[in-house]
């Protein structure tokens, strides 16, 4: 092991087996890396990560909205809406809601408690 490694055990004053530490350490990440719980939120996080996508779930926290009126809010196209509406619902982000020829979304509830932009 490197001094300088050794002087950051130190630092972080670890006093157990540096070897076993980092053991642990890279097992606990794994574990992190496969939860359900991380995956998810991965993939929410990745979905919001886009200025779109952002708008639109912010609009959608403040009331149902349709592809039409956001494509007109946001002077997108509708195709670009859907695109970006199908990434939000595929990381469980917002739902749909059928009404006559038109889907109205929502956003679901478990994440929005967890995820409040504020402006």
């Amino acid at each position: 092991m490197n001094s300088r490694f050794q002087d950051y055990l130190k630092i972080c004053d670890i006093d157990e087996n540096p070897g076993e530490f980092i053991k642990e350490k890279i097992d606990y990440v794994g574990k992190i890396l496969k939860s359900d719980d991380f995956q998810m939120n991965l993939k929410r996080y990745s979905a919001l990560a886009n200025k779109n996508r952002l708008m639109i779930y912010q609009l959608i926290q403040e009331g149902e909205y349709c592809n039409c009126s956001l494509a007109k809010i946001l002077g997108l196209s509708e195709g670009s809406i859907t695109h970006h509406i199908k990434k939000l619902d595929d990381a469980g982000l917002i739902i749909g809601r059928n009404k006559g020829h038109f889907i109205f979304y929502s956003t679901t509830e478990d994440f929005k408690k967890q995820f409040s932009p504020s402006i």
